[in-house]
C-alpha cells in the first residue's frame, strides 16, 4: 500500500511538471555542465599536486588556479540558473495544485460540507500542499543533478582505482537498509503528526467559533485543558517523528565517514606501495564529497518525502471526493420564474437511509407565500435545502414552472432564489460588498436603494465610513438585527423573484423583529415566498401553511382553517399564546 502510494504520488509529480519540458530541457543541460565541472576540478588539483609541485611548473600552477577560478564562477552561474528555473518550475506546479484543489473542493455539494471538518480541509489546502512544495523545491528537483554527476564520477573512479572504488560501493548497500528502516518508521509518525495536526486545528476553529458560549458558560478552563490535551498529543507525535529522524541521520553519517577511513587508509596504503598517488587520494576525496551529496540529500530529503507521501494520501482523499449534486451534461434553459414550484410526492434521505421527508406535495404559485410549521426535525428545513439543490430528492421530483430542477444549472436556479436564514453569513469586509456579494459591479443608488429597501439606510448613513464601514468577522460589530438587515438588502439588490425565510427572526427579540417584520413584508411583496415560521403570528396571511411532522405534511390550510381544525396547527398556536 505504501509502495503504491509513492507510485502515484510520483506519477502525480510526473503530471505537474510536464507543462515545465522545456524549462526541464535547458535544466539537464546545465546539470550536466555541472557534473563535467565538478568532475574537472578534482582532476586539476590532483594534477597540481602530483605534477607541478614536484616540476615547479610555476606558469602551468597559475594557470591551473585561474583555470579553477573560472569554473568555480561558471559553476556558480549555472547552479544559480539552474535553482531559478527549478523554483519557476516548482512553484508553477504548486500553483495549479493549490488552484485545482481549491476549486475541487468548492465544487462539492452540500453534504461534503455538512460531514467534513473545516480545520481538516484546511490542513490539505494548506500544510499537506506546503508539504508536496517542499517535495518539488529546487533542493529536492536539484537531486537529479546530484545523481547524474554522482554517476559520471563513479564511472571514472571505477576506471581509475577499482579497488578502492569497490570498497566504497560495498557501503551502499549499508545505506540503503539503514533508509529502508527508518522510512517506514518515519511514515506512520508523520502519519500520526498530520492526524493529530488535524484534530488540534478542528478543535482550534470550534473554540473560536463558540467563542460566545464558551464566555457565556465560563467554560475557558475546561476548554483549555482540552486544547491542552490535543496540544499534547500533537507535541508527542511531533517528538516520536523527530527522535526517528535524530537516529536516522548520524547513522547516515558514520556510512559516510567509513568511506573517507576507507579512501585515506587503503589509499595511503597504495600510496606506499608506489601504486596510487598523493593527489589521487585528495581528488578521491573530494570525489567522495561528490558522491554522498546525492546521499546526504536523500538523508535530508527523506523526512520531507515522507511527510509528503502522508500529504499526497489526504490530498488524495480530497480528490476522490465527487460531488453528488452536479449540472446535467446537457441542461434546459431556465427562463425568469413565472408560474409556480411543485413538490411532487418529495422523498428524502440522507445517506444512513433514514427517512427525512416523505410524499411531500405542494405547489408554490408565483405572487404566492407558503409557509411551513412544525417541530424541531420536522423537515422543513430540508425542503428549503431540496429547492436549492443542495440534496437531490431520493424520490419524486421537485419542478419550476413544469421543469424538474434536476434538468437545469444550479446557478441557474439558484440566481432566482433568495435566502435569507437565521444565521446571517456576512463576511469580514465593508458593508458595501457584503450587500453587493456575488453580484458584480453596483451602483452607489442601487445599494441605498436596497439598503432603502431593508430599512438599513439611516444606520449606514450614521457609520464615520458609510457603505464602507467593516462589519469584523462574521458581522460580530453590527447587531443580530443589523446584519438581517444587511442579508435583506442582499435579496434587495439580487432582485430574486423566490424568498426563502428559514427562521429568519427566531433569535431576535420581540422589538427587533417587529422592526424588521416590515422589512420581510416589504421583500415579500410581489414577490413568492416560502416561509419558515419560528412565530406564528408572523405567517397569518400564508395563501397556504404546512404543519409537518416526522417528515410528512399532517396538516395543511389557511391560518383559519388550521384554527377550525383544533388539530396539530391549533396546538402549536395556543402554546406560543398562552
Amino acid at each position: 500500500m505504501f509502495q503504491s502510494t509513492i507510485w502515484r504520488m510520483l506519477r502525480f509529480f510526473a503530471r505537474q511538471l510536464a507543462d515545465a519540458k522545456k524549462y526541464l530541457v535547458i535544466v539537464m543541460f546545465m546539470l550536466v555542465g555541472t557534473a563535467a565541472i565538478q568532475y574537472a576540478i578534482p582532476r586539476i588539483t590532483q594534477a597540481v599536486i602530483d605534477q607541478m609541485i614536484p616540476q615547479h611548473a610555476v606558469t602551468l600552477l597559475a594557470w591551473s588556479v585561474a583555470g579553477l577560478l573560472g569554473l568555480t564562477a561558471l559553476n556558480g552561474l549555472l547552479s544559480a540558473g539552474s535553482n531559478y528555473l527549478l523554483a519557476r518550475v516548482s512553484q508553477g506546479a504548486v500553483s495549479r495544485l493549490r488552484n485545482t484543489l481549491f476549486t475541487h473542493a468548492l465544487g462539492q455539494d452540500f453534504a461534503f460540507f455538512e460531514t467534513s471538518k473545516t480545520g481538516d480541509l484546511m490542513v490539505v489546502l494548506t500544510s499537506d500542499v506546503n508539504a508536496l512544495q517542499g517535495l518539488l523545491s529546487p533542493q529536492a528537483l536539484g537531486l537529479i543533478g546530484s545523481i547524474l554527476t554522482a554517476l559520471i564520477v563513479l564511472v571514472i573512479m571505477l576506471i581509475q582505482n577499482p579497488v578502492l572504488t569497490g570498497l566504497i560501493v560495498l557501503t551502499f548497500p549499508l545505506l540503503f537498509l539503514v533508509n529502508l528502516y527508518f522510512s517506514r518508521l518515519i511514515h506512520g509518525a508523520w502519519r500520526r503528526v498530520r492526524q493529530s495536526t488535524g484534530t488540534m486545528n478542528n478543535q482550534i476553529q470550534e473554540s473560536l467559533g463558540s467563542i460566545l458560549l464558551i464566555k457565556s458558560m465560563a467554560t475557558e478552563d475546561q476548554t483549555a485543558d482540552t486544547f491542552a490535551d490535543v496540544n499534547e498529543s500533537n507535541r508527542q507525535n511531533q517528538l516520536a517523528a523527530t527522535k526517528y529522524f535524530a537516529e536516522f541521520s548520524p547513522l547516515i553519517d558514520f556510512v559516510d565517514y567509513l568511506g573517507t577511513a576507507l579512501i585515506i587508509g587503503v589509499g595511503a596504503y597504495q600510496v606506499m606501495g608506489k601504486s596510487f598517488t598523493v593527489g589521487g587520494i585528495v581528488a578521491y576525496l573530494s570525489y567522495l564529497t561528490i558522491l554522498q551529496a546525492p546521499v546526504r540529500a536523500l538523508t535530508n530529503l527523506i523526512d520531507r518525502f515522507q511527510q509528503a507521501v502522508v500529504s499526497y494520501e489526504r490530498i488524495e482523499n480530497l480528490i476522490a471526493q465527487q460531488a453528488l449534486v452536479v449540472d446535467p451534461p446537457h441542461p434546459v434553459a431556465l427562463a425568469p420564474f413565472h408560474d409556480q414550484i411543485a413538490f411532487q410526492h418529495v422523498d428524502f434521505h440522507y445517506g444512513n437511509n433514514v427517512p427525512i421527508l416523505h410524499d411531500v406535495s405542494f405547489t408554490l404559485p408565483k405572487g404566492e407565500s407558503v409557509a411551513l410549521v412544525g417541530s424541531s426535525g420536522a423537515g422543513k428545513t430540508t425542503i428549503t435545502k431540496l429547492l436549492d439543490r443542495f440534496y437531490d430528492v431520493t424520490g419524486g421530483a421537485i419542478t419550476f414552472d413544469g421543469i424538474d430542477i434536476r434538468q437545469v444549472r444550479r446557478r441557474d436556479l439558484r440566481r432566482q432564489i433568495g435566502v435569507v436564514t437565521q444565521d446571517v453569513l456576512l463576511l469580514d469586509t465593508s458593508i458595501r460588498d457584503n450587500i453587493a456579494y456575488g453580484l458584480g459591479p453596483v451602483s452607489d443608488d442601487a445599494l441605498w436603494a436596497a439598503a432603502e429597501a431593508a430599512n438599513i439606510a439611516d444606520f449606514i448613513k450614521s457609520l464615520p465610513e458609510g457603505l464602507d464601514t467593516r462589519v469584523g468577522e462574521r458581522g460580530v460589530r453590527l447587531s443580530g438585527g443589523q446584519k438581517q438587515r444587511i442579508a435583506i438588502a442582499r435579496i434587495f439588490l439580487q432582485d430574486a423573484p423566490i424568498v426563502v425565510l428559514d427562521e429568519a427572526t427566531a433569535a431576535l427579540d420581540n422589538e427587533t423583529e417587529r422592526r424588521i417584520q416590515t422589512s420581510f413584508d416589504r421583500l415579500m411583496a410581489n414577490r413568492t415566498s416560502l416561509v419558515i415560521a419560528h412565530r406564528l403570528s408572523t405567517i397569518q396571511h400564508a395563501r397556504e401553511i404546512l404543519v409537518l411532522e416526522h417528515g410528512e405534511i399532517v396538516e395543511r390550510g389557511t391560518h383559519k382553517e388550521l384554527l377550525a381544525k383544533n388539530g396539530r396547527y391549533a396546538q402549536l398556536y395556543s402554546l406560543q399564546f398562552k
